[in-house]
Order: C-alpha cells, then structure tokens, then sequence
C-alpha cells in the first residue's frame, strides 16, 4: 500500500507543532511508531510473559523489512546493534589485522565515531591511509588510488558528517572487491531517507542507527554484513545470539564446542531493545509502503529549494560540486569557522537566533548551520525559514 507525503506528515506531531529540520541529529516519532512503543514498554510494566518462539519470528520479521530498504539480499544479512558506532567497532574488531596493513579513510569528513576506533589500531601497527577531501567532498579518485593489496578495509559515510554530501559508493566499492578489502560504510545520514543498495554498490558492510533517518528510537542500530565477508569476520563479542543453538531453551549451555551463526546474526551478543524494535517495524512499514526512492526525490527537493532560496539573499550556502551529491542536508557558512555551538559569522549567528523565535529545529555542526528533510517535512517548512531570514 502506497501512501502521500500529506498523509505521512500527519502522523509526525512533532512536524505540526514546529518546523521539525533536525534529522541530521535524530529523528522524532510517528503516532505509529510511538504507540508500538508504549505497547511494548506495557509488556514489561504488565508482567506479561513473553514467548520465545515468537520474538525470534519478530525479530526476523524486522531484519527482513530493513533488508528490503537497503538491497540487502535477506533478513539473515541483518543484526541488531546498539547503534552505528557499535556496529562499526563490531567489524572493526572482527577482523584480524597485522602489521603492515592499512585502513582507508577521509577522516576530515567523518564524525569522530568513525575515526577513533581507527586511530586505535595504529598500536597495532597498522597504518592510516588518510585521503585529503577535495574542497567539501570525499575526492572519490584519490580514495580508489590508495586501496592496494595491503588495505584490509575502507570506510566513508554515505553522507558526510559536514557539509552533508552523498559518497560515490560503487567505486570505492569496486575497487574493494579488486583487492580483497572490506567496504564499511556509515550510513547514519541516509538510511531512511536516500536510496542505499548495498549489493549495487558492493557494500560489504553498513552500520547505522534508528535514531536519525529511519525514524527511530535511541539505543538500536543496524549492521548489515554480505554473506561474502560474514563467516571470514570473528566477533569480539560472544553470547548466546551469537551461536548455532538446538532446540533447547536459550538459557542453557548446550556444548563447549559451540558455533558461530554463519551469518551477520553472529554480532548479536546479548538481548534486545523490545520497545526501539517495536517502534522501528513500525517506522520500517512507513517508509516501504512511501518507497525510498520518493522519499529521497522529495526530502532532496525540498533541499533543493532551501538552499536556492538562502543562497538568493547572498548567505554562504554550502553547495556540492555535482548537483548529483546534494542531498537532504542543507548547510550554511564555512565548515570550520565555529564549532557545534555557534558560528563565527555575526550574521548567521542573528539568523540562528530568529530561527529559534520562529519554532525552527535545526543544528550547528563545524560552525556551519545544518537543516534536514524527510518525508513529513513540506514546502511550508521552506517558507518558514526563508519568512525568518527575511524578517
């Protein structure tokens, strides 16, 4: 069943009661969504036993419709984490490196989360290949030509932390699979909003959470791993959900000489957030039955038009150089002239300032004003910010 963009946005109150332009942070909830949650949190507060054999078809169930959104193959391609840093620490720690490999990144681009646990292993001995940006954008070229046989992964956002442009993927991707290296990417900014297909796009791992884009809740993420790499990857972190399991109850140890689950479910350690599951199906449902490739066309228009109308009254509107790397982020001002707090240009500060009198939500990241849209967000939403700016 197929849904309108008018429709959506009446199940988001958080979207009617203010200019909602925040998802580059987090997300706010659907009546749907909400409500499967507070039903799930009934559960507990009621007492009510729960049945095994019914969460494990649940949890399935919404592996599934995840896989579906991303161009995964299959449900069992899909864990569950806490959130896109575990998921990426899962693979990172998984793999088994030595001295004399490299990992490959733009770390001027990427949020810290997808720097640190990188820096790490330099006690290892493993080497940073650190690809300079060209201007704003991850220099996609320079990026392919420092993959050889010694890079043992390679990570970029789908969408960068700031200014918020999409990734060429399939390259990076490509050029991966040439030399046996593991494609990671954080997909944070776009999961939810902007089409990702990971078999297109020879994606061999994507980490993300719910709480931005897919319309989520905190404390829950997704970490997709390709069959290819699955069984090559040993978790550092082993429970119970991790294991091939018989047929008696989970709490007992069946054998000393356990094994691993043949697929991404061997990264699920330990038990599940119920009520940020039971509100992502519901938000998943949402976005399937609008279709991700409407979403990205429209939360992109609206972009779009924001960022026409901003730079029209001579704001440094940050722009990609291909149209086709815009995405439904919008930022204003010079990325680094400030921090997550403010500005250094007066002008954008007072801007920020009428922003906030007017009920807009939006961020600051890097000194650069940052506005996001997705599939509640409308034209009006547009007007207000350019109503506020002229003003």
């Amino acid at each position: 069943m197929t849904m309108d963009f008018a429709t959506a946005r009446q199940q988001f109150p958080a979207a009617l009661n203010q200019t909602y332009l925040n998802v580059g942070s987090k997300s706010v909830l659907s009546n749907a969504a909400h409500a499967a949650a507070m039903e799930s949190i009934g559960l507990t507060w009621m007492g009510t036993d729960d049945k095994s054999s019914d969460n494990e078809a649940f949890l399935q169930q919404v592996r599934g419709k995840f896989a579906r959104l991303i161009g995964a193959a299959g449900a069992n391609d899909i864990a569950f984490t806490k959130n896109v840093t575990e998921g990426l620490n899962a693979v990172a720690s998984a793999m088994d490196f030595s001295a004399g490999d490299n990992v490959v990144l733009c770390a001027e681009l990427e949020h810290p989360n997808n720097v640190y646990l990188w820096l790490a292993l330099r006690a290892k001995g493993v080497e940073l290949r650190l690809v300079p940006p060209r201007g704003d954008c991850i220099n996609e070229e320079a990026f392919v030509a420092a993959i050889d046989r010694h890079t043992r992964i390679a990570t970029v956002s789908s969408v960068t932390f700031t200014p918020g442009y999409r990734t060429r993927l399939q390259p990076i991707g490509q050029a991966c699979r040439k030399v046996g290296a593991l494609f990671l990417v954080d997909a944070v900014q776009s999961a939810g909003v902007l089409e990702v297909d990971v078999q297109r796009d020879c994606i061999d791992a994507l980490a993300t959470s719910t709480s931005k884009g897919l319309l989520g809740m905190f404390g829950l993420g997704f970490l997709y791993v390709s069959p290819a790499w699955a069984q090559r990857l040993t978790p550092a972190a082993i429970g119970r959900y991790s294991v091939v399991r018989g047929a008696g109850h989970q709490s007992e140890l069946e054998s000393f000489d356990y094994q691993l689950l043949p697929d991404a479910r061997r990264f699920e350690a330990g038990n599940y957030n119920w009520p940020a599951i039971a509100a992502i199906e519901a938000s998943l449902d949402s976005l399937l039955a609008l279709g991700i490739a409407r979403i990205d066309a429209h939360a992109s228009g609206l972009a779009a038009e924001l960022r026409d109308g901003l730079e029209a009254v001579g704001l440094p509107v940050c722009r990609a150089p291909r149209r086709e790397l815009d995405s439904h982020l919008v930022t204003v001002g010079r990325m680094g002239e400030g921090d997550g707090y403010s500005s250094s240009d007066p002008v954008l500060n007072a801007f920020a300032a009428r922003l906030r009198e007017a009920h807009v939500k939006f961020n600051v990241r890097r000194g650069l004003l940052r506005f996001g849209f997705h599939c509640y967000s409308s034209a009006d939403d547009v007007n207000v910010v350019l109503s506020a700016l002229r003003a």
